[in-house]
């Protein structure tokens, strides 16, 4: 095979593996999306609770979107707020990574070692779901 056509063939194959891999990110933006909005159902309980909480009190967009003219009650999770370096709840300037996002999601404690407020839930999510969620978010 000449060089010209192994370079052709090359770029064929990156360009498809490129567009699988924005249709992979596109499903798990939707299925992130789904987990924001609670159209898809999530486990989780307040800390220090065993009890599972409804499926309507886990729902992300309850806190972290305005509703009736109203500021939500969390920070509005956004591309923009979740990966700009930047003081939180009175800590160290932090940005989140899917990984520090997906540990606070789980744990109450954010990326720079502060606890979360106890109104936030603790999430059990898969490494998939939370993935999504944060897919999802960084489109915002």
């Amino acid at each position: 095979m000449r060089a010209s056509a192994r370079l052709r063939r090359l770029a064929w194959l990156m360009a498809a593996a490129s567009l699988w891999v924005q249709a992979e990110a596109a499903v798990d933006a939707e299925q992130g999306r789904r987990i924001f909005t609670g159209d898809a159902p999530v486990a989780a309980h307040m800390r220090g609770e065993t009890r599972a909480l409804p499926a309507a009190a886990v729902r992300c967009i309850n806190c972290h979107m305005p509703s009736r003219g109203a500021e939500p009650l969390g920070p509005r999770l956004t591309a923009d707020y979740l990966l700009t370096l930047t003081p939180r709840r009175g800590g160290p300037p932090t940005a989140y990574d899917r990984n520090g996002f997906c540990q606070a999601l789980s744990s109450s404690v954010d990326v720079g070692g502060v606890l979360l407020a106890k109104a936030m839930p603790q999430y059990q999510l898969t490494d998939a779901d939370c993935t999504a969620l944060w897919s999802f978010l960084l489109t915002q």
